[in-house]
Parts: structure tokens; C-alpha cells; sequence
């Protein structure tokens, strides 16, 4: 007889959710980042959350004060100067993807722009109260933050359901650690919403790592190349992605032209375009110049004029030519057990969103019962992130594991992500 197993017993821990994302942490970093630059609100907020030294040095990667620094450099040079650029838009609401915990949503409302946060879950349940304390009673009802995954059209469209009017979109790292099939569902998600509401997306992802180089090197010299390296590692290991083969970065050299125009065609075929938006021509004074010496201050200013932040719209009437994307089934996941097998059935999209359940639970069921192999049916699953494919890793590390009736699409994704289908 089999064992039909009910899911709504399912913890999702965040050991879990650090294991099926994990760049979960990488959001507490930036705040730390941004904080030791000497923003206040980015001050505040940790205070809010209650971070200490200890939560610090657990999820920062510098252990010396130059690499820090460095650090807070380039976040205080992205927040502030993307903050810039977003103002010029006139009237807009703010949709910061992922919004992480750092005080965006203070800054906008503060000059009358509604705000909406969006990212993990687990990072919204403890960014949310956070932001909305330092918040007056008028100032929350312009905010609003929502759990979402960026590669999943309905989670972006239902968190955005009652936004009026134009928007600006803004990324400052996301792209970094997805697959080049996650980028482009992001790409198609975004002009969507682009078509639907008006706006544009602004964005550092591009061109972030010529970005680092540039600063990196306008400050230490022939020293930058080993901090380099170890900032690339740091996203690499978070991301199971190399950086240098994403169709979407530009990868820093004499020459990056050539980047550029595949970058930008890559945009095309997804029905957006793009404008470099020169970062020297938005940069305000930082708080970081402050330690710096003024030859270092001079130097990186003058590199910035060879960087550039995207404006990205979205192609008239692109969506009119292609047609819109069938709207994803809900997830559903049924499983039962015959001996050591364990048969699980897949229903719509396995994501940042679903894929800890899918972990967590197996680990429960394996923690009672001795599971040998594990066989997935696909004939229903309609996509797979890189956390699913992530999860399904983790779960052949102790079982042996089997995908049956498989997509086109889905086989797609799993064979550019180096999966076996057997």
C-alpha cells in the first residue's frame, strides 16, 4: 500500500531557505555595507532589527577595514546615485527589486513617491516591520513591501496589483546571481509590467563588475586584483553562477564594446532597450569621500565617467508581435512512498518561492523513512529556477534521483543548467 504524505505540516526553516537561497544573507550585508559608509537610515534600520556586532561578522565578507571600506564605496556609490537618477522621472512609484532591508522606502516617500519593497519572503518578513517603524502612520500607507520571485510573472503582477500610473523599477545586484534563462524571464516579467504601467527600469547590473574594477583600482593599484578576485569568489559561491559567462554582464577588459552590444541585444530580443546612463553625471557626494584622501576621491570620480547605470524601457508593441505568456498553473506538489521509493508529482513552477518546501519536506520524509531513490514527475511542472535545481542537487547527494515526462521547455532549462535528465 502506498503512503500518501500531507504537506501542510511543512516547516520551512532558515536553515532552509539559506540552503535553497543562498544569497538570503547577501541582503544584511549590503545594510551593513551601506551603514558603515555613515548613512543614517541604513544606521537606523539595523538598530530597528535589532543586528549586533556578532550578526555582523556572520554575514560580512571583510575582515580588514580597507576592504570594508572599499565596500561601502560602492554601495554608497550605487544607492545614492541610482536614488538620483530614479528622481528625474518625475511622478512614479518606486519598485525596488530586490529591496533587501536597506531604507529606499524612507528616501521615496519622504519626496512623495510611493514605495513598494519586493523580494524573498523570509527577508520580507523582517525588512517590513523594520522600514514601517521608522515610518510615520501616513508615510506607511505609501509603502508596501511583498515576497516575491523575480522569475515568476503572477508573484510580481499580484504584489503590484494596485499600483497606479508609472513606475520605476530598480536592481542593483540581482542579475549577478541568476542563470542567463532566469535573467531572461526576469526580462520578460519586467517589460510586461513596463507595457501595462509606463516607466523604465534602472539598473547597475550590466556594467557592476566593470564598476568594482574601476574603483577598485582607482584607489589600491596593483593590489586590486587579489580583492577582486575574492569579490568575484563571494558571488560565485553564492550563486552556483559564473559571472563571466552572463549574457548580461559586461565583463571588464580595454575593450567593452563588444559586451555592450551583445548585452543590448540580448535586451532586445526581450522586447526591451536600454540607454548608459554615465554614473559620473548622477554621483552625488558621497559620505564615503569623507575617508578618503583627495587624490582617491579625484581618481574614482574621474573612472565613473567611464561607467554606466541602464535605463532600460520597453519595445513598443513587442508584446502585440509575440503575445503574452500563458499564465503559470498554481504549484502543487503531491508525493507518496512504496518501500525505500519516494514518488513525488509536480504541478506548475518550482522557485524561490516553492522550492524549500520541496527540500524540507523531503528531508522530513528521509529523516522518518530510509528513501533509496527519488522519482520526480515533470509532466505538469511548467518552470525550474536555479533554487529548484539547487533543492534537487541537495536531494541526489543522498538518493538517487530521476526525472520523468519532462517538458520541452523545462528540459531546456535543466539541459543549459548542466542537469542530467536520468
Amino acid at each position: 500500500m502506498n503512503n500518501l504524505f500531507n504537506f501542510d505540516d511543512i516547516e520551512i526553516t532558515p536553515d532552509i531557505l539559506e540552503r535553497a537561497n543562498p544569497v538570503f544573507n547577501t541582503a544584511k550585508m549590503t545594510l551593513y555595507q551601506l551603514a558603515a559608509s555613515g548613512d543614517e537610515d541604513s544606521i537606523r534600520v539595523a538598530r530597528e532589527l535589532g543586528f549586533t556586532k556578532d550578526t555582523q561578522n556572520s554575514v560580512t565578507t571583510s575582515s580588514d577595514s580597507e576592504k570594508l571600506l572599499l565596500e561601502s564605496l560602492l554601495m554608497d556609490m550605487r544607492y545614492h546615485t541610482m536614488e538620483q537618477m530614479a528622481m528625474k522621472e518625475g511622478d512614479f512609484t518606486e519598485v525596488d527589486l530586490p529591496c533587501g532591508y536597506l531604507p529606499k522606502a524612507l528616501r521615496f516617500v519622504n519626496a512623495g513617491h510611493r514605495f513598494v519593497g519586493l523580494d524573498l519572503p523570509a527577508t520580507i518578513a523582517e525588512a517590513k516591520p523594520a522600514i514601517n517603524a521608522l515610518l510615520n502612520e501616513k508615510q506607511r500607507k505609501m509603502v508596501k513591501f511583498a515576497g516575491v520571485d523575480a522569475t515568476n510573472f503572477n508573484s510580481l503582477q499580484s504584489a503590484l496589483s494596485d499600483v497606479k500610473g508609472k513606475v520605476v523599477i530598480t536592481t542593483e545586484g540581482l542579475m549577478e546571481y541568476l542563470s542567463d534563462s532566469e535573467i531572461g524571464a526576469v526580462c520578460d516579467n519586467i517589460r510586461r509590467i513596463l507595457e501595462e504601467r509606463g516607466g523604465c527600469w534602472l539598473t547597475i547590473d550590466p556594467e557592476w563588475l566593470m564598476s568594482y574594477v574601476l574603483v577598485i583600482r582607482a584607489i589600491l593599484g596593483e593590489k586590486a586584483d587579489e580583492v577582486l578576485l575574492s569579490m568575484q569568489k563571494r558571488v560565485e559561491d553564492k550563486s552556483d553562477v559564473d559571472v563571466n559567462g552572463s549574457a548580461l554582464v559586461v565583463f571588464p577588459k580595454e575593450d567593452i564594446s563588444k559586451d555592450i552590444k551583445d548585452a543590448m541585444a540580448f535586451l532586445a530580443k526581450h522586447g526591451l532597450k536600454a540607454e548608459r546612463m554615465i554614473v559620473a553625471d548622477y554621483m552625488p557626494e558621497l559620505k564615503t569621500f569623507d575617508k578618503l584622501t583627495e587624490e582617491q576621491t579625484a581618481a574614482v570620480k574621474e573612472v565613473m565617467k567611464n561607467n554606466a547605470y541602464w535605463k532600460i524601457t520597453a519595445v513598443k508593441d513587442f508584446g502585440s508581435k509575440t503575445g503574452k505568456t500563458a499564465c503559470d498553473k498554481n504549484f502543487d506538489v503531491k508525493a507518496y512512498a512504496k518501500g525505500k521509493k519516494l514518488f513525488i508529482s509536480l504541478t506548475g513552477r518550482v522557485d524561490t518561492l516553492t522550492a524549500p518546501e520541496i527540500l524540507s519536506f523531503y528531508e522530513k520524509i528521509s529523516g522518518e523513512r530510509p528513501i533509496k531513490s527519488v522519482r520526480v514527475d515533470c509532466a505538469e511542472l511548467t518552470y525550474i529556477s536555479r533554487a529548484g535545481i539547487r533543492v534537487f542537487h541537495i536531494i541526489k547527494e543522498h538518493s538517487e534521483l530521476t526525472f520523468e515526462n519532462v517538458t520541452p521547455e523545462v528540459a531546456e532549462i535543466l539541459k543549459s543548467e548542466g542537469v542530467a535528465l536520468v
